[in-house]
């Protein structure tokens, strides 16, 4: 029973964000404390599902993409909903979004592209972008002003440069690849350090 919970976490973040998904329509209540405990409890079961995998020995491929493609899903709907509500998130951000989009399709184009196989990175700034954006939508879902939300755009920006060069730099596809330095590394052929709180 053990082994199928963190395939049953990941599942749950695909239900949170099919739960934001209808709740993007404008309703006749505030559906915002309803979207901050999906994404709170969203973000615990990101952080639990792959501990509990490698502690459980079943990281596999499969389901380090699924966790990743789910994570995306689950990003988008909370946006999505955030601008519903606030248009004007995509009025000055737009630029910066498409960039980030755009940069995510290039990593999945170019792992597809080299390897025929779908990207798995896991990368340090991600992790730590994916904290960042909790905090980040609970600002926005709380309507608290200022620039936060471009600071934290540059910074995934910044991310998700280092994923697109994790999967250009390496000669035969991995996953759970720390960073591009460490893609550098593999590259020429050096071991690296995998932590494994947050590698496999």
């Amino acid at each position: 029973m053990a082994k199928h919970i963190p395939i049953l976490l990941i599942l749950s973040r695909l239900l949170f964000a099919g739960v934001i998904g209808l709740l993007i329509p404008p309703r006749s209540f505030d559906s915002t404390s309803i979207v901050i405990a999906l994404l709170y409890v969203g973000i615990l079961s990101d952080i639990f599902d792959g501990i509990i995998a490698r502690k459980l020995n079943i990281s596999t491929q499969r389901l380090r993409l699924l966790d990743t493609v789910v994570d995306l899903v689950f990003y988008i709907s909370l946006l999505l909903y955030i601008m519903q509500r606030s248009p004007s998130i995509w009025s000055n951000n737009r630029v910066l979004i498409i960039a980030i989009l755009a940069l995510e399709g290039a990593m999945y184009i170019i792992s597809l592209f080299r390897f025929n196989k779908f990207p798995s990175p896991h990368a340090i700034l991600s992790k730590f972008w994916g904290i960042y954006l909790v905090i980040e939508f609970t600002l926005l879902l709380l309507g608290v002003p200022g620039s936060h939300f471009q600071i934290a755009l540059y910074f995934g920006l910044g991310t998700h440069i280092d994923r697109v060069l994790i999967y250009s730099l390496i000669r035969t596809w991995d996953h759970d690849i720390p960073s591009s330095y460490h893609a550098f590394l593999l590259r020429q052929g050096k071991p690296i350090e995998r932590r494994k709180l947050f590698n496999g």
